[in-house]
């Protein structure tokens, strides 16, 4: 019998198309450009800014008032947030950080304890303490010792720019070019903030730059 010299190349090709389609459905074929983590598998080390609350308790797996606790995230935050749009609206709450605590012995997360309340913050009753609380807002980190460099895997989101070219002794220009910023970009703006914005994807595209330019 002869053979349609056509069908052999379709059928690989379906075959292909099926794979694909199959891998996608059960989740284990991205296009996205995100690093594919395995949910069973999940160490803190693997939690990305793009995870949600809920991604994180079902791949560590860890109880979800033990996470918002040591995130410091009030309870009234839905799981389905995802970390990233955590740090612009949770007061010092940083993915490297939650990696870190999450990261500690897990005797040190008391299940039982409930999570953070949010609690409404009153309105001023003069105008001086608004300017009190815009100034500690806007307070700068502490400055390092003479001669102390500061590593770039402990860069911050609440640190800009600015703080984190002095602090690591890296070159504005550089960090900039480094990060697909444009040359214009303000240097007092807060990493956080560029996250919050788009313009970066989380803080730690900040910190794997500046340890590249350091190591230069």
């Amino acid at each position: 019998m002869r053979v349609n010299p056509l069908l052999v190349p379709v059928l690989v090709i379906v075959a292909l198309l099926g794979t694909v389609f199959a891998a996608q459905s059960i989740g284990m074929w991205t296009t996205s450009g995100r690093t594919t983590v395995e949910a069973a598998q999940l160490n803190p080390a693997d939690i990305k800014g793009w995870m949600t609350l809920q991604q994180v308790i079902d791949g560590l797996p860890i109880d979800k008032s033990a996470l918002y606790q040591a995130g410091g995230i009030p309870a009234d935050i839905s799981a389905d947030t995802a970390l990233k749009d955590l740090e612009g609206v949770v007061l010092d709450f940083e993915i490297s950080t939650l990696r870190d605590t999450l990261a500690a012995p897990r005797t040190e997360l008391s299940e039982s304890t409930p999570p953070a309340e949010a609690t409404p913050v009153p309105a001023p009753a003069t105008a001086t303490p608004v300017i009190a609380q815009t100034a500690a807002a806007h307070a700068t980190p502490t400055s390092l010792p003479a001669g102390v460099i500061l590593p770039g895997s402990d860069i911050k989101g609440r640190m800009t720019l600015a703080e984190v070219t002095e602090q690591c002794v890296v070159p504005l220009d550089a960090l900039l070019a480094a990060l697909g910023l444009p040359s214009d970009t303000d240097a007092n703006v807060a990493i956080k903030d560029l996250v919050s914005q788009g313009k970066l994807s989380e803080v730690s595209v900040v910190q794997q730059a500046v340890t590249t330019l350091q190591s230069k």
